[in-house]
């Protein structure tokens, strides 16, 4: 089903056409041949119209990743459903109602009504299914829920001692739904002032991988997922003819409905650490109150600008220590975190025309993050295993500034250049790094010429620099450390396109993209890194019923990591070379032979290697290279059988194959000290067909 922008911009366009080929005292050879121009909905027509579709479809086999957020994960036969539906009446009342695939888990419904120029009423529901695997095993008594136990006569050791490992491993489907209702309504009057209020609410459900350990030994969980989170915004408005202002409150609260995942150590335990617990995010609520407007204040110039207060709080109780009561632990200081964090965000943007040819702007951003959060020096016991004393929460915050100014300049009728500069400033609590700043600029120029041809180039440049102040690391971190955020970078960027026209029916494009960034005070971390990209594209109208299109693209990803041996601090260094190709192409004809109405091909095909390699040890066996190669290749084409009802069909193929030394041989018993869920990289190739019955209402 299309959706309805794409619709409202074919008949939009259908009526600007129109307009052109009834124009007053044209010859009938000087007008356009109109045999081809839709206008599925214009405006004013009143009525019902649109069109339901339904019928059935089959999938072949399993595949979660074709599943991913399309619900075709499993093999067998589905309900292939939609609508696109509109009512408009003579008064101005009208009803939009958009569904797509309603029979899956992936489905969509949207409803719009309301009067033009006083009210508007919407509901949207979504369902987006995300699945992980659907072949990965465990031994856990309840996995996917907060406590999760050990077989009956667990028998423990390295993998290679458990002989309950294998009999007890069990398939289990990893992943989740998310449901999202959002609800919306907006009120005009007569007078300036305008009113809105919409509320969204989401849950997820399911279960995801969290890894777990005891000191050197370590498990994967399947952990619960089990939360919801609702965003209210109510706001009034006052609108004149140059100027308007807004007022807003907004309001997100999250709940979580497991707060932890405990479960058993498999392992030998040491130190009595036979049981283990890992929070899960914490219930939390946020309330902002935001003012926002802008100010027209003359034909050339106008002011747009926003101010937010807002106050995050979370006092979710806190676990205990540990599990495990032999290990003597000092008492918890507080029953709760109590925190709070305050944000404050203001930013101005100022645009307009200096001069006829020339054209200026200025952004101002502020944006404020005071953590008010109580310092509680918790006791520490490492993996459930190790009591370490005492570690002091540290309430991060930050103060950030932010300044761009640019100008365009219309050198002529055939060339644009443009320049702008920014500087941007970082203030930090409790960091290493108390201060960043980012300077940077840009230079473009924007060319066409020639009628067919047009030229676009661009160079831009950043410069972080920071007062890094190695006193201020934590004990637990690695001196020689930069993070890749804090450390100080040079980053250039040039990019190159063009677009062509080879004649009023065919065109082309093509661009070019390099990026270099260097971290020059790295000592362990992202050291340097480039980016490379080139692509292609083209277009074509082949017939008035016929068009195409096809486009390709590459990108090379090459980045140094520097490194240190943990026990004896030898030096390594680390080298990955990820290459990325992407393409396909489109092909859709109109009023094919007979009663056949429309049809389309298309192809989508993506692949990826890459290549990692650590000069540390002459002994050291390379890693193997990584690899992705994924196609999807649909087909539908649609049959009038009358002239409301249509037969529509449809193929789908898709193939996907991975090489992941990272998971593949890998399973639960592979490593002696290591249980994996066993997850299998993906190699496999899905059909999908149906065919369904669409009546139009006219």
């Amino acid at each position: 089903m299309e959706s309805r922008k794409g619709i409202t911009m074919l008949a939009a366009t259908g009526m600007i056409l129109g307009g052109v080929a009834t124009t007053v005292g044209a010859e009938p050879a000087d007008r356009p041949d109109t045999s081809a121009w839709v206008c599925e909905r214009c405006p004013f027509a009143d009525g019902l119209a649109g069109d339901v579709a339904a019928g059935p479809g089959y999938v072949s086999d399993d595949n979660p990743d074709f599943g991913n957020f399309a619900g075709l994960e499993e093999e067998g036969a589905f309900l292939a459903l939609g609508a696109d539906l509109w009512y408009r009446g003579a008064d101005g009342r009208y009803v939009l109602v958009y569904g797509d695939r309603l029979g899956l888990d992936s489905r969509q419904l949207s409803i719009e009504g309301g009067q033009q120029g006083r009210y508007r009423l919407a509901l949207d529901w979504k369902e987006i299914p995300w699945i992980w695997s659907d072949d990965a095993r465990t031994f856990y008594q309840g996995a996917g829920t907060a406590n999760q136990t050990l077989p009956a006569g667990w028998v423990t050791g390295n993998t290679a001692d458990m002989t309950q490992l294998a009999p007890n491993l069990r398939t289990v489907n990893i992943g989740h739904q998310r449901e999202i209702l959002r609800l919306g309504a907006a009120f005009e009057t007569q007078s300036p002032w305008r009113y809105r209020v919409d509320l969204e609410h989401t849950e997820r459900q399911g279960n995801f991988v969290k890894g777990a350990s005891f000191l050197f030994t370590g498990t994967e969980l399947v952990a619960p997922l089990d939360q919801e989170t609702t965003l209210v915004e109510a706001a009034v408005g006052y609108v004149r003819d140059r100027w308007q202002l807004e007022a807003a409150y907004q309001v997100s609260l999250f709940e979580a409905n497991d707060v932890a995942v405990r479960w058993e150590n498999p392992f030998p335990a040491f130190n009595q650490g036979t049981r283990g617990e890992l929070s899960l995010a914490p219930d939390n609520e946020f309330h902002q109150v935001l003012l926002s407007g802008t100010w027209q204040f003359n034909r050339s110039w106008n002011l747009a600008g926003q101010v937010a207060f807002g106050r995050a709080t979370q006092d979710e109780a806190f676990l205990a220590p540990t599990l495990n009561q032999s290990l003597a632990v000092p008492a918890l200081p507080a029953a709760s975190l109590d925190g709070e964090i305050n944000t404050r965000i203001a930013n101005v943007r100022l645009n307009g025309h200096l001069t006829d040819r020339l054209r200026g702007r200025v952004v101002v951003r502020y944006d404020e993050r005071d953590n008010a959060t109580p310092r509680y020096p918790v006791p520490v016991v490492v993996t459930d295993t190790f009591p370490t004393g005492t570690f002091v929460n540290k309430p991060y915050s930050y103060e950030r500034r932010s300044v761009e100014a640019g100008l365009d300049y219309r050198l002529d009728r055939q060339v644009t250049l443009s320049a702008s500069a920014r500087r941007q400033t970082i203030d930090r609590d409790f960091q290493e790094v108390d201060e960043t700043t980012t300077r940077g600029f840009s230079f473009g120029v924007r060319a066409t010429p020639g009628e067919r041809l047009v030229l676009r180039a661009r160079f831009s440049r950043d410069e972080r620099s920071n007062d890094f102040d190695p006193a201020l690391l934590d004990p637990f971190e690695n001196p020689g450390l930069r993070r890749f955020h804090f450390a100080e970078k040079d980053r250039d960027v040039v990019r190159v396109a063009a677009d062509y026209a080879f004649t009023p029916r065919f065109s082309g494009g093509a661009y070019i993209e390099y990026a270099d960034e260097s971290y020059g005070d790295t000592l362990i971390g992202l050291s340097e890194a480039t980016d490379r990209i080139f692509g292609v594209d083209l277009s074509a109208r082949l017939h008035r019923n016929l068009s195409a299109s096809a486009f390709v693209a590459w990108e090379f990803l090459e980045a140094e990591i520097l490194g240190a041996d943990n026990v004896v601090g030898q030096p390594w260094r680390a080298t990955t070379d990820d290459h990325f190709l992407t393409a396909g192409f489109a092909l859709d004809v109109r009023q094919l032979p007979g009663r056949w109405s429309h049809g389309s091909l298309r192809f989508t095909y993506a692949q990826a290697d890459g290549e990692i390699e650590i000069e540390k040890r002459a002994e050291a066996p390379p890693f193997p290279d990584l690899q992705t190669r994924r196609f999807l290749l649909e087909a539908d084409v649609e049959r009038e059988l009358s002239d409301q009802l249509s037969l529509a069909l449809g193929y789908a193929v898709a193939r996907a194959r991975e090489d992941d030394f990272y998971r593949d041989g890998v399973g639960p018993d592979t490593m002696p000290n290591f249980i994996s869920l066993g997850k299998v990289s993906p190699d496999r190739t899905v059909h999908v067909i149906r065919a369904m019955l669409r009546y139009r209402f006219q």
